[in-house]
């Protein structure tokens, strides 16, 4: 073979390698071109089926469960030991508008299992912002809170899951609602403070024995309060915090130790709180979570040391929200005056707060239950009318999925 025809094979065997590598190249674009669009054709699907798209916000989703027969806020909602929830009393719907809020005597029940809800058989009277405790045999307790025309009462009501039925207990000394109740570890129950008419506030307390239903005095704390919260502790102290009047608020801390049958003072919180939460978590600290006044800041207790620690600033303002201890220790915090529909989920281990998916239905004056499964449940509270837009109190349900 001659030297040029040499050159010439080598030539054509380079030509044809930049040839396969010129095609592999615009194949290869072709190809990162094409996922590309792809990609953005499924955003635009995703948009145009449902919206912006899902922001993904933190653990856990909301999904829909089914509606109570009676709309309800500033309820109570009691987990029963068989795992259904009752939920009872409360403002409703049934004013003169459409939204205007009066006092009911109607529960329910929620099957998990099923996710329906169940009617349970009318309460003697109608009750508005009372307290209820689940007792040690069982039963719930129901407490106070305001009659017809928001009158304050002192009349009690116990629920029996084993008949399905209400009876009526012991009356208590003080008439009030807006007051706070929370089960001794001897079984009775401590009731605390409240507003025994319109504005006037009690500092009075008062604990009910089950066994014996009778009422005995539990002292005066230093501060008239509502809008509190009450906490047992794990040394069995009751810890009482924030709280006042419509109008105001305090950093007063007062503790109740129900061995001595005495009140006595602990360290003050470093906001005002009123309209706030209180979870204690599982290494017995207890968490503080905004109230009223656009309060955004948590704070958290320790009673061994009677100290409070900064915890940083939860996504917004919140009050008159509900916060509930998951199963893994953290803390959900929903809801809130204005009807937010942002969450927040509080880290003990790190004492922080980072933001949770957001609420299908934006409402304040709820409640949440922790069900066995470790999902939660929210209930009723005041929102917006789905089908009118209006302010409304609300028969929407919806749980929270881990």
């Amino acid at each position: 073979m001659t030297m040029k025809h040499k050159v010439s094979i080598l030539l054509i065997g380079s030509l044809t390698l930049v040839f396969v590598f010129f095609v592999g190249c615009s194949s290869e674009t072709e190809t990162s071109d094409s996922t590309s669009t792809t990609s953005t054709e499924e955003q635009a699907t995703d948009i145009d089926s449902g919206g912006e798209p899902e922001k993904v916000l933190g653990p856990g989703k909301f999904i829909k469960t089914g509606k109570m027969a009676w709309a309800r806020g500033w309820h109570v909602t009691v987990k029963l030991n068989d795992g259904t929830v009752i939920t009872m009393a409360g403002k409703s719907r049934g004013g003169a508008s459409a939204w205007e809020p009066s006092g009911i005597a109607d529960s329910e029940i929620y099957d998990p299992a099923t996710g329906e809800w169940s009617e349970a058989p009318l309460m003697r009277d109608i009750r508005e912002v009372p307290s209820g405790n689940l007792l040690n045999d069982g039963r719930v307790i129901i407490i106070g809170g305001g009659a017809v025309r928001q009158k304050p009462q002192t009349t009690v009501e116990i629920y029996d899951p084993n008949s399905n039925s209400w009876s009526v207990a012991a009356e208590m000394t003080i008439p009030r609602w807006r007051h706070r109740s929370v089960v001794l570890n001897d079984g009775r129950v401590l009731v605390v403070a409240g507003e025994r008419e319109d504005t006037i506030l009690v500092p009075e307390a008062e604990v009910y024995d089950p066994e014996t239903d009778t009422w005995s005095d539990a002292g005066s704390m230093q501060v008239k309060r509502a809008f509190h919260t009450v906490t047992l502790l794990n040394d069995g102290r009751v810890l009482v915090v924030g709280g006042g009047g419509r109008d105001s608020k305090t950093k007063v801390v007062e503790i109740f130790d129900p061995e001595q049958n005495t009140w006595s003072l602990g360290a003050e919180t470093n906001l005002s709180h009123s309209a706030h939460t209180a979870t204690l978590l599982n290494d017995g600290r207890v968490l503080i979570t905004g109230g009223k006044g656009k309060v955004a800041k948590g704070e958290v207790y320790d009673p061994e040391a009677d100290t409070w620690t900064d915890v940083g600033e939860m996504t917004e303002w919140r009050a008159e929200h509900a916060a509930i201890l998951l199963t893994d220790g953290r803390v959900l915090v929903t809801g809130g005056i204005g009807k937010v529909d942002s969450t927040d989920i509080f880290d003990p281990t790190t004492d922080t707060f980072s933001p949770g998916p957001k609420s299908l239905i934006a409402r304040y004056a709820h409640s949440m239950t922790l069900l066995d499964d470790g999902r939660v449940l929210i209930v009723g509270g005041n929102s917006t009318d789905v089908n009118s837009g209006d302010r409304a109190i609300t028969t929407e349900v919806e749980i929270w999925e881990p």
